[in-house]
C-alpha cells in the first residue's frame, strides 16, 4: 500500500506541476488539489476497473485543463502521456508485485499446513508401528507359553509319574530320601513353570484388543467411545473390565430398543471407572425389578460380582436410557 501511495503521490506533484506551469492561479491550485484527491481516493477501492478508472481520470482533466483552457505547448501535452505512462507502467509492476507476494504467503501457508499434517501421518504411522510391534510381542508372548506347557510341562509331569512309580517299587531305603528330594524337586519345578507361563499368558491380554473385538458386536448401534486404554493395568483389571463389557453388550444386543450406545473407559492413580450406556427405553416392570435389584438374568449379578470381588462397585441408571457403572479399584504400584 505505501508504495502504490508514493506512486499517485509522485504521479500528482507531476500533474501539478504541468497544470502550475502557466503560472498559479485559484483555477490552478483547486485543480492540482482535485488531481491529488482522485489519485488518492482510487487507492480505497479494490475493484480493478474503478481502481484503475479513477487513477486515469486526473490524467484527462489535466489533459483537457491544458488543452482546452490554457492552450498549452505540445512538450506539456507531451509530458502529460509520459506521466500517465510511468504511473500506470508503475501500479501494473506494483500490483503484480502484491500478486505474488500473495501467491508467496499462500505457498508458504500451504507448505506449513503439509508439513503439520505429514507430521501427524507420521506420528500415526510410528503409533501404528508401535501397535503391531506390540501386538507381535503378545502373540509371541503366547507361543512361548504355549510351548512350555505343551512341551516342558508334559515331560515334568510324565517325570513325576515315572517318579512316583519307582519310589512305590523301591525297596531300598537309602534311596528314599533322594526319591523324595527328587520329587520335591520335579513339583516345584512344576509349580514354577505353571507360574510362569500364567505370567505370560496374563501379559498377552490385549486390553485395545478385546474392547474392539466386543464393541465391534455392536453393529446394529451407532457407538460413541472415549477410552483410556492402559495396557499397563493389572491382569485381574484387565479381565473384569473384558467380562464387563462383554455383559452389558449382551445385554444391549438382547434388550434394548435404542440404536445408539456410548462407552466410556477413564483411568486414574488408583482406579479406573467404565460406563455402558444406551438409550433404549425399558417398561415399568422392568424398571422396578432394577429398582429393588431383582434381576432376571445373571448378566446383571455377574458384573456386580466381578466389581465386588475386586473391592469395587457396579451400579446401574435409569436415567436416558439404561447406564452400566462400574468402577475398579488398584494397587497404582502396577506390574
Amino acid at each position: 500500500m505505501l508504495y502504490d501511495i508514493v506512486i499517485r503521490s509522485l504521479a500528482a506533484v507531476g500533474l501539478g506541476l504541468i497544470i502550475n506551469s502557466n503560472g498559479i492561479t485559484t483555477t490552478s491550485v483547486v485543480m492540482s488539489i482535485c488531481v491529488f484527491l482522485l489519485l488518492e481516493i482510487s487507492l480505497l477501492f479494490n475493484q480493478k476497473t474503478v481502481y484503475l478508472t479513477l487513477t486515469g481520470i486526473p490524467f484527462v482533466i489535466t489533459f483537457v485543463y491544458m488543452v482546452a483552457v490554457i492552450d498549452a505547448s505540445l512538450p506539456l501535452v507531451f509530458s502529460i502521456f509520459v506521466l500517465g505512462g510511468f504511473t500506470f507502467i508503475s501500479t501494473i509492476l506494483w500490483t503484480r508485485m502484491m500478486e505474488l507476494q500473495a501467491q508467496l504467503h499462500r505457498t508458504r501457508d500451504d507448505s506449513f499446513e503439509l508439513e503439520s499434517i505429514l507430521k501427524d501421518k507420521n506420528k500415526r504411522l510410528l503409533s501404528e508401528q508401535d501397535q503391531q510391534v506390540h501386538l507381535a510381542t503378545l502373540a509371541e508372548r503366547n507361543r512361548i507359553a504355549r510351548e512350555i506347557h505343551d512341551n516342558v510341562g508334559h515331560l515334568l509331569s510324565r517325570a513325576i509319574l515315572l517318579l512316583g512309580a519307582i519310589t512305590t517299587v523301591n525297596k531300598d531305603e537309602k534311596l528314599a530320601p533322594q526319591l523324595d528330594m527328587l520329587a520335591n524337586t520335579l513339583d516345584e519345578s512344576m509349580a514354577k513353570m505353571r507360574a510362569s507361563v500364567h505370567d505370560l499368558h496374563d501379559d498377552s491380554i490385549d486390553l485395545k484388543k478385546n474392547f474392539d473385538e466386543i464393541i465391534g458386536e455392536l453393529n446394529a448401534f451407532t457407538v460413541n467411545t472415549d477410552l483410556d486404554l492402559d495396557e499397563a493395568l493389572p491382569t485381574n483389571i484387565k479381565l473384569s473390565l473384558i467380562g464387563i463389557l462383554k455383559e452389558a453388550v449382551t445385554n444391549i444386543i438382547k434388550h434394548s430398543n435404542g440404536d445408539t450406545v456410548s462407552v466410556i473407559l477413564h483411568q486414574n492413580n488408583s482406579f479406573c471407572t467404565l460406563s455402558i450406556t444406551d438409550n433404549g427405553t425399558l417398561s415399568s416392570d422392568m424398571k422396578l425389578k432394577l429398582g429393588a435389584e431383582n434381576y432376571d438374568g445373571i448378566g446383571l449379578t455377574n458384573i456386580k460380582n466381578r466389581a465386588s470381588s475386586l473391592g469395587g462397585e457396579a451400579y446401574f441408571y435409569l436415567n436416558d436410557g439404561f447406564t452400566v457403572f462400574a468402577r475398579l479399584p488398584f494397587d497404582n504400584k502396577r506390574g
